[in-house]
């Protein structure tokens, strides 16, 4: 079997109420796949702040046994705006939620890991002149991390051999808007305070956008189909181990709490089908796309346009929903992959 070495940078944000958790089970992902070699994390600000990210993703680790696998430490705001507004905002939703939810998860533990002695720019680098034409990084979060590594050291550019992006802001010509709402955060908030992903730093987004690095998007237009749901909750704590039991207590209020509050199916899944599609790409159907990162970074729409030949960028246009979600939640309800 061949195995993809792959960098997860992330901002994992498991077991703080009212945050996202498909970070942490594109992590688990990671962990139950024997076709991923994950040869490092690096954290990153977003959903959460990056010490936050970092503690959440050492003690998932430590639970795991895992400890072999370093924990890189990355910047917590973007390469020149601010995103300090977006993380109080976030930090509010989590002291005001309904509390319910959250009541019977555990308090959880402090991890005694320590997170890598190099930055994860300079740990980003590192790898890649190790492993030259093998390392993915699969950008859960912001693209911050890899760009001030371009910045450091721009040689590295040809050394890496793809860069896989939950984000992008691609939608095929005539595809309708997305179906799903948010009503515990308003539109404005949306337009004017919270930032994700692509657009948390967008100068750094720009900076990998323009390296030539291959980079496949993988958007919102499909991670918005793709759930987990109560049951596969029910199927993981069935797996009586410490660390799928870590898994559901911090897991299972996001998903019932997605349902109840956002009348959601289930959770959505961006992450775990943003690393899923390194292991099969068959789970969603491409087009070469390019990007015009003058549009972007002015804040105009689209940014993002089908390309009229070959592109070293690639995005989304369906995904094979049931699928993937059925092939999500048996891996996540099995034993880890053995080292």
């Amino acid at each position: 079997m061949d195995r993809h070495k792959v960098i997860l940078d992330i901002d994992n944000a498991f077991t703080i109420p009212a945050q996202d958790t498909d970070d942490a089970m594109a992590l688990a992902l990671a962990l139950a796949s024997p076709e991923i070699d994950l040869i490092g994390i690096t954290t990153c600000g977003g959903n959460c702040r990056t010490w936050q990210s970092t503690e959440n993703s050492l003690r998932m680790l430590e639970i795991a046994g895992r400890g072999d696998i370093p924990v890189a430490a990355g910047r917590e705001n973007p390469l020149i705006i601010n995103a300090e507004s977006s993380l109080r905002y976030l930090e509010a939703k989590t002291a005001s939620c309904e509390r319910v939810y959250w009541d019977n998860m555990p308090e959880p533990i402090k991890p005694t890991l320590k997170p890598s002695p190099l930055p994860a720019h300079e740990f980003i680098i590192e790898m890649v002149k190790r492993f030259p034409g093998e390392v993915i990084i699969v950008k859960e979060g912001s693209i911050t991390n890899l760009a001030l590594a371009l910045l450091v050291e721009p040689e590295i550019a040809p050394l890496v051999k793809e860069v896989v992006h939950m984000g992008g802001g691609y939608r095929p010509e005539g595809a309708p808007p997305s179906s799903f709402t948010t009503p515990d955060i308003p539109a404005e908030i949306w337009r004017n305070v919270l930032l994700f992903n692509t657009t948390f730093d967008p100068e750094a987004s720009a900076i990998v956008f323009k390296s030539g690095i291959p980079c496949t998007f993988v958007t919102g237009f499909v991670t918005g189909r793709v759930f987990q749901y109560l049951e596969d909750m029910e199927r993981i704590r069935e797996i009586d181990t410490p660390y799928h039991q870590h898994l559901y207590d911090a897991g299972y209020p996001w998903v019932e709490w997605s349902i109840k509050e956002r009348k959601l199916v289930g959770a959505h899944m961006h992450d775990p089908l943003t690393l899923a599609v390194v292991i099969d790409r068959s789970f969603c159907e491409w087009e070469n796309v390019q990007v015009d990162t003058g549009r972007f970074l002015s804040g105009e729409r689209p940014w993002v346009t089908k390309a009229d030949g070959e592109s070293h960028i690639k995005a989304p246009i369906d995904v094979d929903k049931e699928r993937f979600e059925r092939w999500l939640a048996d891996r996540l309800a099995s034993p880890l992959v053995e080292v």
